[in-house]
């Protein structure tokens, strides 16, 4: 009985000992998963916790950076609040939040090379005769002398820097020109102006500046279809003066221009004269010392005074007031004489007078004058046509002036240009005639009629803003003044060979 039990025993035993065994091997291979598992897990905690953490970062540093960013910009503008700033395809500007205050900056270079070839030209250090020197005692007297027939070389034509905008109210506005002197590099302000806008369409302005007379100058010399103005625009020019004026647009066609000014250059050293009629007035002007001397009157720049102070111009009284009628187009077109490929065609119309009053008392400068002008321009298609004709009557009939006469000179200006399709190129012409009324002569020779032509063609890589011009201007008949700015030099009445040669590179912006 006991032999039986300590079988059943044993096997009990052995079946407990067997199925141990048979279990621990199942066991042992999933506690190796699990701890396979738990390390995955640990892992992708790991990489998840970094992630985390770096796009923490990330968000704290861009918060950081928008934080400074903001308040540079607020301790950037004196009025603790926001600015703007940036270039808007016309000019650089910087405009405080609200936009009640402005500031534009805008610049012009333009480097030039001319060549002049001419025989026997007028020397510029002797033009004019003093009075009582000649024989007949009328006309601009001028002494021929021998120059050099050829010259040639570069000059920065111009330097500009412009500073406009408005103060406080959009209606409010301002403006002032910095430019170099291309001969002695001195910095002198040619535009300061002071605007007010009255209401819709009126505009109340003063300072200095370009006079409402001729369009040709009054559109801006970075907008030329050539090198240079024209020698007739030069001739009957009234240039920058000192004054008041008042702009009103009628309507959507019609701009008037009037302006109350000291007359003629007033707003270039004081000049107050016109050229033609000082000279035709007295042939000649007084020095420092009071003295009639030629060299006070070189090649028909005939200054009268050095400053710009109210005094020292020769003027008592002079009105300008111009109209320009918009038949097509816009008023932007009217301010640059190159028409742009796909440009809507415009039209216009203008007309211009000047009347001026010498000073009151001086017969011997008496240079009473008006002067008139016409023009019309078409543009469309790349096409562009321009035409004016000017006229100027001095009155000079004085009986205490032994070398007074009165004059009726007149110019016409006709130029063409066409941007040809899809190139940039621009090629061009233009022809000037200039009646003197024989009114130039050196004593023994009238000066007469004058014809010049000019050839050339524009090339255009940033409209203009960066342009070459190239042009040939022909003088078919004798120069009787200078105009050194155009490259050209006056003549002996006999001599009509005068051809100057002009590159220009252009930048603005």
């Amino acid at each position: 009985m006991r032999d039986k039990q300590l079988q059943i025993l044993v096997g009990c035993l052995m079946a407990i000992l067997i199925g141990s065994v048979r279990a621990e091997s199942p066991g042992h291979n999933l506690s190796n998963e699990i701890d396979t598992f738990k390390s995955r897990l640990a892992e992708l905690e790991s990489a998840e916790n970094r992630n985390w953490l770096n796009e923490r970062r990330s968000e704290e540093i861009k918060s950081l950076i928008h934080d400074v960013l903001s308040d540079a910009d607020t301790r950037a503008n004196l009025l603790a609040e926001g600015a703007t700033a940036g270039h808007n395809g016309k000019a650089f500007y910087l405009s405080s939040d609200d936009g009640s205050f402005l500031l534009k900056v805008n610049g012009q270079i333009q480097l030039r090379y001319m060549y002049r070839s001419h025989n026997d030209s007028v020397d510029a250090t002797g033009s004019i005769i003093p009075p009582g020197t000649g024989t007949d005692g009328q006309g601009l007297r001028v002494t021929p002398a021998i120059g050099d027939e050829n010259d040639a070389g570069f000059v920065i034509r111009r330097a500009k820097v412009k500073f406009s905008g408005h103060i406080a109210n959009p209606r409010l506005n301002y403006m002032v020109q910095l430019t170099t002197n291309h001969a002695s590099n001195n910095v002198s302000s040619d535009k300061i102006v002071i605007s007010y806008e009255l209401a819709d369409g009126l505009t109340v302005w003063a300072g200095q500046n370009k006079a409402p007379f001729l369009r040709e100058e009054m559109t801006s010399s970075s907008k030329q279809l050539a090198v240079e103005r024209s020698y007739v625009n030069e001739v009957f020019t009234l240039d920058t003066t000192q004054g008041i004026g008042l702009i009103w647009e009628a309507n959507e066609g019609l701009k008037v221009h009037v302006m109350l000014n000291d007359g003629t250059n007033s707003g270039n050293g004081g000049s107050g004269t016109n050229r033609f009629t000082q000279a035709f007035g007295a042939q000649g002007v007084a020095g420092a010392g009071g003295a009639l001397a030629a060299g006070a009157c070189v090649a028909g720049d005939c200054t009268q005074a050095t400053t710009l102070d109210f005094d020292a111009d020769r003027t008592d009284f002079a009105i300008t007031a111009r109209a320009d009628v918009k038949l097509a187009g816009q008023w932007s077109q009217m301010t640059d004489f190159t028409a742009c490929e796909g440009e809507e065609d415009a039209l216009f119309l203008g007309a211009a007078i000047h009347y001026e009053v010498g000073e009151t008392g001086d017969a011997g400068l008496n240079h009473d004058f008006v002067t008139w002008t016409v023009d019309g321009s078409y543009e469309g298609n790349g096409l562009n046509v321009y035409a004016a004709v000017i006229g100027m009557h001095p009155n000079l009939d004085d009986e205490d002036d032994a070398f007074a006469e009165d004059y009726d000179l007149y110019g016409l200006i006709v130029q063409a240009g066409h941007v040809i399709p899809n190139s940039g190129w621009e090629p061009f012409v233009r022809w000037e005639y200039l009646d003197l009324d024989d009114a130039v002569n050196d004593g023994s020779n009238t000066y007469d009629d004058l014809n010049l032509l000019t050839v050339g063609v524009n090339r255009y890589f940033n409209q203009h803003a960066a342009k070459f011009t190239l042009d040939v201007v022909f003088a078919l008949d004798a120069v009787p003044i200078t105009s050194g700015g155009l490259g050209i030099r006056a003549d002996n009445p006999n001599i009509d060979d005068q051809t100057v040669v002009r590159a220009q590179y252009q930048l603005t912006f």
